[in-house]
């Protein structure tokens, strides 16, 4: 009878302390643990560069109990506004090129100068879900650790590449040694702007928290706190959802544009995988997305979040 009424009485204890509650935050967050993302080319360097899609801005819709004053469990809706991360990408190098004189007739091979230079956005639209154990040091400050998924969105890259093209020798026609256009001349632009959307497989990372709850009134508490987000997204697939290529002639030639509904699968859809042989070729199934070896988007990020928890008094 004892042991009952102790039970019974912990039993009470435990749920005259025990409390629901709703939250909402927002909050700006920077990039952590950037893994290389790509190298950025110049006329003089290269430089590998590293980031995070994790770095932006978020807002959550967060849904809590608590057992008692000390332990508390908690679930979040989360969405990520990824801060743009941009990369330029120059070179310039020699090819050689034939020329069109006359009807049958074509230039010796002559040397060319290709200046190609490729500017890329890319950004990150997210939306997760975390559930997390909270422990409370006192009324004021908490601390929480738990897990965290990615439930969709999705990452954007939009890029334009200008290729230059011009002579750096004299074109001559073949046996009379006549100078059919001059060194330096233009020979070609080339513009093509893109737009990739990227989808990736279903991911499993941490969230860890520390933060600071002031009482505004018997149900309000205005709350600051350090969240670290450990999590990266592994490719899936991905599409091109724009694509225009305009080649401009200096030379006379008709421009000739290209269009994402003129390209084949296997040059606008891609599919990611963990093996690939080395025979295989894309272009042997035209009509089906290329597969590719598999990448990592690092997801990962440190930031402050503030905002307003709402508790449901007994």
């Amino acid at each position: 009878m004892k042991k009952l009424l102790i039970f019974v009485f912990a039993l009470v204890a435990t749920s005259v302390s025990a409390q629901y509650y709703v939250s909402v935050s927002g909050g700006a967050q920077m990039g952590s643990a950037g893994i290389l993302q790509g190298r950025e080319l110049s006329s003089t360097q290269i430089t590998n560069e590293y980031g995070s899609f994790g770095e932006g801005l978020n807002a959550q819709l967060r849904a809590g109990y608590f057992w008692n004053k000390t332990f508390g469990v908690e679930v979040a809706l989360g969405y990520l506004h990824g801060a743009d991360q941009v990369r330029d990408f120059n070179s310039n190098y020699y090819s050689i090129a034939t020329f069109p004189l006359a009807p049958g007739l074509n230039s010796a091979p002559t040397t060319v100068a290709v200046e190609d230079a490729t500017k890329v956005n890319a950004y990150a639209r997210a939306y997760g879900f975390s559930a997390a154990l909270i422990y409370n040091f006192n009324e004021n400050i908490y601390g929480k650790f738990g897990a965290v998924t990615k439930v969709g969105g999705k990452t954007v890259a939009e890029a334009t590449n200008v290729v230059k093209v011009k002579l750096t020798e004299n074109v001559l026609v073949p046996g009379s040694g006549a100078v059919a256009i001059p060194a330096n001349a233009p020979v070609k632009t080339v513009t093509t702007e893109l737009e990739q959307e990227f989808n990736g497989r279903p991911p499993l990372g941490f969230i860890a928290a520390m933060g600071y709850k002031y009482k505004l009134g018997n149900n309000l508490n205005l709350f600051a706190e350090l969240e670290y987000l450990g999590i990266n997204v592994t490719r899936d697939k991905s599409k091109y959802t724009k694509f225009t290529s305009t080649d401009v002639s200096a030379l006379g030639a008709p421009t000739t544009t290209t269009t994402l509904a003129q390209l084949p699968v296997f040059m606008k859809e891609f599919e990611y995988v963990d093996e690939l042989a080395l025979t295989y070729k894309a272009s042997d199934s035209p009509t089906k997305p290329a597969k590719v070896l598999s990448e990592v988007a690092p997801y990962s990020s440190f930031g402050l979040n503030v905002g307003i928890t709402y508790t449901f008094g007994k």
